[in-house]
């Protein structure tokens, strides 16, 4: 796992652009409430809290990928009754 995280954020130089677009995604998943989205979002960010978590700074980032998983769980469970209200 510490393999691919380096070739991923150090030779790929990948950690800005991961970050950006998982922030771009999750502003987007939040203003259409969409879990898939939200979900997207959480793996683009995983590597980069994976990452920052092996500081001594921030050994608490590794849970903002789990946040972003409760509010999809939300919002898939807010959809889905949603739906059904309106069936009835």
């Amino acid at each position: 796992m510490e393999k691919f995280m380096g070739i991923l954020l150090g030779t790929l130089k990948l950690f800005y652009p991961l970050l950006i677009a998982s922030f771009t995604l999750f502003i987007y998943a939040l203003i259409k409430r969409s879990w898939i989205l939200m979900l997207i979002s959480t793996i683009l960010l995983y590597p980069n809290a994976w990452y920052l978590s092996g500081t001594p700074r921030f050994p608490w980032a590794i849970v903002i990928p789990l946040f972003q998983v409760i509010l999809a769980i939300l919002f898939y469970f807010k959809k889905k009754y949603h739906v059904k209200l309106i069936e009835s």
